[in-house]
């Protein structure tokens, strides 16, 4: 394997979705690095089927774009106590290779919790209990992933929106911990150190100098938000001027430093008005940043703020115990209660997790089924829509893949009340499911309408409810894309 020091110096680099097509088409765009999170862009054939095929679109385009690219997974966190699926990480190994990605990343968290019947998808990137047993438990997983992938891995050091436990580890000792002992690099997300920070936990300067600095190989920044009291890492704006700040100071205490990647979700790219302009501001900005790489590595560590070390206290949960705790408290179907779930409880950011679950969990809906979506926005008014993705969430496990999510919501909404009292919806929604089949299988999928379908989708599409359909019988065919040309 590469050595961490042989890997290519990058440059500045930006999470990559396709709504940046535009910026990046220009000339003047500054940007070395389109980073791909490969999970967004996989499907699985079917709902009974196995493992996970390419959207053939994107990496097609990625491997003729100018820039170098890298992987950074999103689906199998090396933090718990289940080991990464074994087909997503065929699937990452496939999106590397087509890549051509010098290295890879994944999380420090977990997102998945045994069962006796096997596992449940959390449907968030969570924080494992920071003891010396789950250190073990990610210095394996990553020794596992290390085995099959065909280039270095970094771990990213993780957001946390728990209160420290007594006798937890502090954050720095145990990302440094994972780090050394599993022999790998890491992601030094500082969005994520500061949300921490803001929320109560260690001081940023505390966590950097607790770090292995040489293996720091690349860099996260974003912009996040106030909610429910807390800071979130929502990558909803540009960098905050503060943690720009910070950034000067870390920076250069970085030998090894490989790529600067700016983090922010396409949708708030049009909801808070940010111009391409102001992205290739943000991209000059991150340009100064990279050239100030590894020039003060001799410089003794940002004085911060003394604290005193972890006092004993309680015993803490093994990791399994801590998952399930986790998931007794965020999950309204899980019914378990272990002892440590009482003190979960009472923490605010327990809350603050399990509103963000919900979001994501409403945002796979939305994206896989934006007309279902707006039809039931506008039959049922946005309150009500909130209250049947609850009554959802409260009796069905997360879906990790967008496409079987959607497919299990259709199929509870339209076994109660809802198919009869939102008109069309299970015609709108068999052609979304449809449309997502096409791409998947790449073959043309029949659709049957008692409407128009035209008319209905058209006036969906314009945001408005149609006007009053006449009866008849019709059948749509959708197709798949056309293949990209070569």
């Amino acid at each position: 394997m590469i050595p961490l020091t042989a890997l290519p110096e990058l440059g500045v680099g930006v999470i990559y979705w396709p709504a940046l097509d535009g910026v990046l088409s220009r000339t003047d765009n500054g940007v070395d690095v389109l980073e791909l999170e490969p999970q967004a862009f996989w499907f699985q054939p079917g709902p009974d089927t196995h493992g996970y095929m390419l959207d053939e679109a994107v990496f097609s385009h990625l491997a003729e774009a100018p820039q170098t690219c890298l992987a950074h997974g999103v689906g199998f966190p090396v933090g718990g106590t289940c080991p990464p699926d074994p087909e997503q990480v065929d699937a990452f190994v496939r999106s590397i290779i087509r890549l051509g990605a010098p290295w890879a990343s994944e999380h420090l968290s977990f997102n998945r919790l045994r069962q006796a019947g096997g596992e449940i998808d959390m449907g968030f990137l969570l924080p494992p209990i920071q003891s010396p047993e789950s250190v073990a438990c990610a210095v394996d997983n990553i020794r596992f992933l290390k085995r099959h992938l065909p280039v270095p891995l970094a771990v990213e050091t993780g957001v946390n929106y728990l209160k420290p436990l007594p006798g937890e580890m502090p954050d720095g000792e145990f990302f440094r911990s994972v780090a050394e002992q599993a022999d790998c690099g890491i992601l030094l997300d500082l969005h994520n150190l500061w949300a921490n920070e803001r929320n109560g936990r260690q001081p940023i300067c505390e966590v950097v100098n607790q770090l292995p600095l040489e293996r720091v190989i690349e860099m996260h920044l974003a912009g996040g938000q106030e909610y429910g009291g807390y800071w979130v890492d929502a990558h909803s704006g540009l960098a905050d001027p503060e943690l720009m700040d910070i950034a000067r100071q870390v920076v250069p205490r970085l030998p090894n430093l490989k790529a600067i990647t700016f983090e922010i979700m396409p949708q708030f790219l049009l909801a808070y008005g940010i111009t391409d302009d102001a992205l290739i501001d943000q991209f000059a900005q991150l340009r100064k940043l990279w050239q100030l790489r590894g020039t003060a590595v001799s410089e003794a560590p940002v004085p911060g703020p003394r604290r005193a070390g972890a006092r004993p206290g309680p015993v803490l949960p093994a990791p399994g115990q801590w998952e399930e705790a986790l998931a007794s408290i965020l999950l309204p179907h899980q019914h378990t209660a272990p002892g440590f779930a009482e003190s979960l409880a009472g923490d605010d950011g327990a809350g603050v997790i399990r509103k963000l679950i919900s979001a994501a969990r409403a945002g796979k809906v939305a994206d896989a089924l934006p007309l279902t979506t707006r039809l039931l926005l506008l039959t049922l008014g946005a309150a009500r829509v909130d209250q049947v993705l609850d009554d959802f969430w409260a009796c069905t496990p997360s879906e990790q893949m967008a496409s079987n999510e959607a497919r299990k919501f259709i199929e509870w909404a339209l076994s109660g009340s809802l198919g009869s009292e939102v008109p069309h919806l299970a015609q709108v929604s068999a052609f979304e499911l449809a449309a997502n089949q096409a791409i998947m299988t790449g073959r043309e999928q029949l659709v049957d309408f008692t409407v128009d379908p035209m008319e209905l989708l058209g006036a969906l599409r314009a945001g408005r409810m149609p006007s009053k359909l006449p009866a008849g019988r019709y059948s749509l065919t959708v197709t798949p894309p056309a293949a990209p040309s070569s």
